[in-house]
């Protein structure tokens, strides 16, 4: 009995109660700051890199492989991606191919259809960001990816020499030579700005409204 209340003199009920009230309270103020620390990190971090995330996305849908998120920009890998198709369009080519032996000259004229495609070479990769609620970036320039033809090059006019004759390596060559003058003819035109004007056009599609500054290493002409 004279040992409990000894106990009970050198710790009053009162400061124990105190005590834990104080560790309560400690521990409460921990909790509010994690608590708030985990509301900042997903109402404002996770909203700051929506855009980037939604930009990441858009790109890689777009171009049809993988864009990461790192920080504040969009990034896709240099890497043996390939090309990628954004247009296609005929056209139809035409070549005199001519030559002389011994005042003597041979004549072919030949004719072909051509499938054009257009896009873009992707393994250089790319970095795109944001910047006050704006996409900026270099985009890959648009370019002539393939010059097929379709079906028979067919001879619009042919004419032998009275000695210099047209054999098969002159058809050869003609042959050559138009498909040289379809690819020539294909980078002249303006089907590189268009694949560029599509690419750009799908990726803004995609945005959701999030502005676009995006741009070419050489700016397009309107």
């Amino acid at each position: 009995m004279a040992d409990t209340e000894r106990d009970s003199e050198k710790h009053p009920p009162q400061k124990k109660s105190r005590a834990a009230s104080i560790m309560a309270f400690f521990c409460g103020m921990t909790l509010l700051m994690v608590a708030g620390f985990a509301c900042f990190y997903f109402m404002v971090s996770r909203a700051a890199s929506a855009p980037v995330d939604k930009l990441a996305q858009a790109l890689s849908t777009v171009l049809g492989t993988e864009v990461t998120v790192r920080g504040s920009t969009a990034v896709l890998e240099k890497s043996e991606i390939g090309e990628l198709a954004v247009v296609q369009r005929k056209t139809q080519a035409i070549v005199k191919y001519e030559t002389s032996w011994l005042g003597s000259d041979k004549i072919l004229i030949v004719r072909g259809d051509f499938l054009v495609k257009a896009g873009f070479d992707l393994t250089e990769g790319g970095n795109w960001g944001i910047l006050d609620g704006k996409v900026n970036g270099k985009l890959p320039k648009g370019k002539v990816l393939s010059v097929e033809p379709i079906g028979d090059f067919e001879i619009y006019h042919s004419d032998n020499g009275t000695i210099n004759r047209l054999n098969p390596q002159d058809h050869a060559n003609a042959y050559n030579h138009l498909k040289h003058q379809a690819r020539r003819d294909a980078e002249r035109s303006d089907i590189g700005r268009e694949a560029e004007r599509v690419l750009l056009r799908r990726i803004n599609d995609r945005m959701n409204g999030l502005d676009s500054d995006l741009y070419w290493e050489e700016q397009p002409l309107p």
